[in-house]
């Protein structure tokens, strides 16, 4: 498998592609965080198809749900909690957060967000500029849990 090359550029669906490995997908995203610049977070893959969230956008927040992959397609499924006066706010995501992905007949893997009609040639994670090993929000998203007790 090659893992493609940085690319400032959406394509459309290369030619030929086929959808990529669910197990290959799974293994890529595992124990990695992707980042969000918007709110000063993002998601982290975890063990058992666990999923954990930490966003700042309006007020710090947490989220905690699941990530599975089926045929190419990840997605995660959160709940976001957050310090709502003297209690807790919560509010599950409006509908699955997922990315379909696509092997070319290079054998490159590129990818498209929910209903975008873009796709993106992935990077290997030490390329991607909004990825991470490990979980990069791991403090926040304990220090959010245990004050909300989540």
């Amino acid at each position: 498998m090659v893992l493609g090359a940085a690319t400032a550029f959406a394509d459309p669906k290369p030619k030929n592609a086929k959808i990529t490995d669910s197990q290959t997908v799974a293994n890529f995203y595992a124990g990695t965080s992707r980042i969000w610049t918007g709110c000063k977070g993002g998601v982290y893959f975890g063990g058992g198809f666990e999923a954990t969230a930490y966003c700042n956008k309006q007020g710090p927040a947490v989220a905690v749900g699941k990530w599975s992959v089926k045929k190419g397609v990840i997605c995660s499924n959160l709940t976001w909690f957050w310090k709502e006066g003297s209690g807790v706010g919560s509010k599950p995501g409006d509908r699955p957060n997922c990315i379909a992905h696509v092997t070319d007949a290079e054998g490159n893997i590129w990818r498209r967000w929910n209903d975008d009609t873009d796709w993106w040639r992935l990077q290997p994670i030490k390329d991607d500029t909004k990825a991470k090993k490990g979980n990069a929000f791991k403090g926040k998203i304990s220090r959010m849990r245990r004050k909300l007790n989540v």
